[in-house]
């Protein structure tokens, strides 16, 4: 794991694995984000084992290169009999490569998401298309994700439609609430609009229009407020902190740990985003979302009725939060498996999976582990 998601979604996998005799199982923080995996999963009561250096910033490829050779050392040195990666990340794709040169099985979760372009969303698109040619398992979440790795001709056998793994966590935080989930100061406005930035399509341009938008929106609604977590990344923080920092009814905050920011979202009267994981954790609370985005790989969102995809402009951004603000709020989608992400236990059903898997390994032979190269 090198990201935050990857932490979040792999969080209940980890914890159910740990409950199996007889497998061990490491953590591994790549380094693309070293400090904010090592919180995030302190906040879950989980550490990792091993712990590459932070990853300096560069290109996509220059990240790329370093963090393949960082997790195949990493592999070869803990003697792993199988990786496990998580999504769509550089961190994910670094370790699908690190495990083919070691010969090790590969097991992907979070697979088959796709959008209608093979490139955009980039590079998380072109990530976990590549992801799916070199893994052994893949978790799909929904069944639309099963269904294109169908129709991508992975063999059926090797497919597991399991369910998301952060609905897991959402589950558990909506069943166990807790007094500690702290929330910045909210503006004093009966509607409250949650706005989420951080995707690399949107970098630049798109920021500024989302950003325009939005001062559109609080001119044409004096009943709404907006509360922004602002992403750490520069590219993203700055600029919107250049658009929006003056505004009496903006609030932004420093990234919100997972609790909070849940109990935050479950309070919105809607939430403007391009994330991914919002769209799957939304519906489960019963709060509308606009998708700023070209295209989404989560479809199911879409049929609820309940999320709204919307071209990067301004106009069409206003109309779209309009009308969403003053429709009747969705039903929250229950815990339960006819649910398009699943039923909060993907975590329980895809260690079983895996230390199966594992057994068969073991009983197999270990595979040899491939001398390392550059």
């Amino acid at each position: 794991m090198g990201t935050r998601p990857e932490c979040l979604k792999l969080a209940s996998v980890t914890k159910a694995l740990r409950l199996h005799d007889g497998t061990a199982s490491l953590l591994i923080n790549s380094g693309q984000h070293r400090a904010m995996v090592e919180r995030t999963l302190a906040q879950h009561d989980l550490a990792t084992e091993i712990s590459a250096a932070q990853c300096e910033s560069g290109s996509l490829s220059a990240t790329l290169r370093r963090l393949r050779i960082v997790i195949r050392t990493c592999l070869r040195d803990a003697t792993a009999t199988m990786a496990v990666a998580q999504g769509d990340t550089t961190t994910a794709y670094a370790t699908a490569l690190a495990a083919r040169d070691l010969g090790l099985p590969l097991a992907h979760v979070e697979a088959g998401l796709r959008t209608n372009h093979p490139l955009r969303p980039f590079p998380e698109e072109h990530f976990r298309r590549r992801i799916a040619r070199l893994a052994d398992l893949h978790f799909a979440p929904s069944a639309s994700a099963e269904r294109n790795l169908r129709v991508e001709g992975i063999a059926p056998s090797r497919i597991h439609r399991a369910g998301q793994t952060s609905i897991d966590l959402l589950r558990d935080t909506v069943e166990n609430p807790c007094a500690e989930s702290k929330l910045p100061a909210l503006p004093a406005t009966p509607h409250l609009i949650v706005l989420t930035l951080h995707r690399r399509e949107n970098y630049g341009r798109g920021l500024d229009v989302v950003c325009a938008a939005v001062l559109d929106l609080l001119a044409a609604r004096p009943d709404v407020g907006v509360v922004c977590p602002v992403h750490p990344n520069p590219a993203v923080g700055a600029r919107i902190r250049q658009h929006l920092s003056a505004h009496p009814r903006i609030v932004l905050t420093e990234p919100l740990d997972f609790r909070p920011f849940i109990t935050l979202l479950a309070r919105a009267t809607l939430a403007i985003t391009d994330s991914g994981g919002i769209q799957e954790e939304a519906p489960y609370l019963g709060t509308p979302i606009l998708i700023a985005r070209e295209n989404t790989e989560r479809p199911e969102s879409l049929a609820l009725g309940s999320a709204s995809l919307v071209a990067v402009d301004a106009s069409s951004i206003v109309a779209a939060a309009c009308q969403l603000l003053d429709a009747a709020r969705p039903s929250a989608l229950p815990f339960d498996p006819s649910s398009p992400y699943g039923d909060g236990r993907a975590g329980t059903r895809i260690a079983e999976h895996l230390v199966a898997f594992h057994q068969g390994i073991v009983m197999d032979g270990t595979p040899a582990l491939l001398p390392l190269t550059a």
